[in-house]
């Protein structure tokens, strides 16, 4: 029998909004009429709008899922596979488009899941919204008619335990993802202290910071990697932490907090 899944929605107070989950989880300052936590099988998100946008947010996530599961049902090596696999011509496009992602970054498809996530959301939330946050586990999907300012935890004893970033309005709508190899739950090959990558969508965000973060050793590893990924298409920021050396191209703009 297959078990069932209620999805829980917690709507919240300005006061309430600067929570840490985990110690990977972004800190957006949000300032929008409505907040909520929404909690559904494998997601933890905070979305954060200028409108109410509920009863299509909780039809989008079961969608999502269902897609993903189906998927997964059908082709079990699209679950476990740390290699991009070949597109099925039977793959609805938000599953085409995870496997697009991961044979760009040389990754499998389900690195780019938490973005995909957030990109599926937003597809379907955000022609009804001037401003749109959904955070899924430190992968941000942002549209805003102004700057937002975010705060990125690092655990790095030679930097300040917390980088906030400025994304300008104009850039937006993006997607902002971290993955680190020191801290947090995901899956990395390298030992970067955090790998930040900013891009046109959420999904191509998620799968570079994974990738980009696997190629990380060493601080030697920085500046090469910069120069590797910094002309792929969609992608307009980098930040790599690893030791005591920073490395950071594009539109990656730092705030004092």
């Amino acid at each position: 029998m297959t078990k069932s899944y209620d999805i829980n929605i917690e709507r919240l107070l300005a006061g309430k909004l600067d929570l840490d989950r985990s110690i990977y989880r972004n800190r957006v300052k949000y300032k929008e009429k409505y907040n909520w936590r929404i909690i559904y099988k494998y997601s933890d998100l905070l979305v954060s709008c200028d409108r109410n946008i509920i009863p299509k947010l909780e039809r989008l996530i079961k969608e999502i899922y269902y897609l993903l599961e189906s998927c997964i049902k059908e082709n079990p090596s699209f679950q476990k596979s740390l290699s991009p696999l070949k597109i099925k011509s039977e793959y609805p496009p938000v599953i085409k488009k995870m496997c697009q992602k991961a044979a760009i970054f040389n990754v499998g498809p389900m690195a780019t899941v938490a973005g995909a996530v957030c990109d599926y959301l937003a597809s379907g939330l955000d022609r009804y919204c001037n401003r749109l946050i959904i955070e899924n586990g430190g992968d941000v999907f942002i549209k805003s008619n102004k700057d937002v300012d975010v705060g990125i935890y690092l655990k790095n004893k030679y930097f300040a335990e917390k980088i906030y970033l400025k994304i300008k309005a104009a850039g937006t709508p993006c997607g902002l993802c971290s993955s680190s190899g020191s801290f947090g739950h995901s899956l990395s090959m390298g030992s970067s202290d955090l790998v930040v990558v900013l891009a046109k969508s959420t999904i191509s965000a998620d799968g570079a910071a994974t990738s980009i973060a696997n190629n990380i050793k060493g601080p030697e590893d920085i500046s090469k990697t910069i120069s590797s990924y910094k002309n792929i298409k969609d992608i307009t920021g980098i930040l790599i932490v690893k030791d005591d050396k920073l490395g950071v191209w594009g539109n990656i703009e730092f705030i004092n907090n």
